[in-house]
């Protein structure tokens, strides 16, 4: 009498297919931080710039903020509720203003 047990381990031929998708899984949660880093040095320095033109709008470094909480956003997709609409906020009211120098 043989006992043949059937489960849901990975064999040799999904190996690959589930090595694939943790890389391709890591790969992009790294990627989404590296995003958010950028996204956050990029406002920083954005705002800081605006600051010091002619406008009726200069925004504050607050909204560095946002792309803390866009880095959240990568493990905690509730954040993303918060970061995406200030973000958009931001680049909606930047795309409208004037950037004469002082």
């Amino acid at each position: 009498m043989a006992l043949v047990v059937s489960s849901g381990s990975v064999s040799d031929g999904n190996l690959g297919t589930f090595l694939g998708a943790f890389a391709l899984t890591v790969l992009a949660s790294w990627a989404g931080v590296l995003f958010s880093l950028l996204l956050t040095v990029g406002l920083f320095l954005d705002s800081r710039q605006l600051r010091q033109t002619d406008s009726d709008w200069a925004p504050t470094s607050l909204y560095a903020l946002a792309g803390i909480v866009h880095a959240v956003g990568t493990t905690l997709l509730a954040a993303f509720v918060v970061s995406v609409p200030v973000i958009g906020y931001y680049l909606y009211r930047r795309q409208r203003r004037d950037t004469t120098t002082r």
